[in-house]
């Protein structure tokens, strides 16, 4: 085993890297509900991007809208699907910056 790892010095890199990769194990089940457009809201033309990180224990962290669709009841619905998320847990891994686009069909 020792003389694999001499062979292949990116092994023990590559291992870490697959064990700190997050993998979603919960996914969200939203209820449908209505998008109302308010006064003045108007539609950016874009789908939100949530911008948010994965915890070492596979929560989400700090879920934000970076990219707003200009509608708050879309960009609240991609809100609430990322922060209902659970990843699994990488225990010894970093925070993980990551960002999501979400596309809200209604």
């Amino acid at each position: 085993m020792a003389q694999g790892k001499r062979d292949h010095p990116d092994a023990d890199a590559q291992q870490l890297a697959n064990h700190c990769n997050p993998v979603i194990v919960r996914k969200p089940k939203l209820k449908r509900r209505s998008i109302h457009v308010r006064d003045g809201e108007k539609s950016a033309g874009y789908t939100p991007i949530i911008a948010f990180q994965i915890a070492e224990s596979g929560k989400v962290i700090g879920p934000h809208v970076k990219r707003s669709s200009g509608i708050r009841d879309i960009d609240d619905v991609g809100l609430n699907f990322v922060r209902s998320r659970k990843y699994n847990p990488r225990p010894g891994c970093p925070v993980i910056d990551s960002e999501e686009d979400v596309m809200v069909d209604f």
